[in-house]
């Protein structure tokens, strides 16, 4: 089992590649909002508002915010198909702002194969 994480600085970009994920055949990830170290030691707080910002002031957030898919793949199979279509997506990942793909290793998972809860019916103990 693996842990597959994509880290995408565009959040129509993560979008994309998480329809590929699930036209290959994952059945579930997780997204978070994630900002990168760069984006962090850059943003700073809004020391330059006044008591009464004007809407101008606010709107000038730079933060970056970036995009993190995590999923577990069972097998090596569908692995090597998350991977070559994400490739296939992003392109040449030496390029800037394509993200970063990882694979883990998941030694133990649990509950990750709960499904869907309306295609399970949950027992309940006696």
């Amino acid at each position: 089992m693996y842990l597959v994480m994509y880290i995408s600085h565009d959040v129509e970009q993560a979008d994309a590649i998480l329809q590929e994920w699930m036209r290959v055949g994952v059945e579930g990830a997780t997204i978070i909002e994630s900002a990168g170290l760069r984006q962090m030691m850059n943003s700073h707080l809004r020391d330059d508002l006044s008591i009464m910002p004007t809407l101008a002031n606010l709107l000038r957030d730079t933060e970056v915010h970036h995009r993190t898919l995590f999923s577990a793949i069972r097998d090596d199979t569908l692995l090597q198909k998350v991977v070559q279509t994400t490739t296939a997506y992003v392109g040449d990942w030496s390029k800037p702002d394509v993200g970063i793909l990882l694979v883990l290793p998941l030694l133990q998972a649990y509950g990750v194969e709960k499904g869907h809860p309306q295609q399970k019916t949950k027992a309940r103990p006696s």
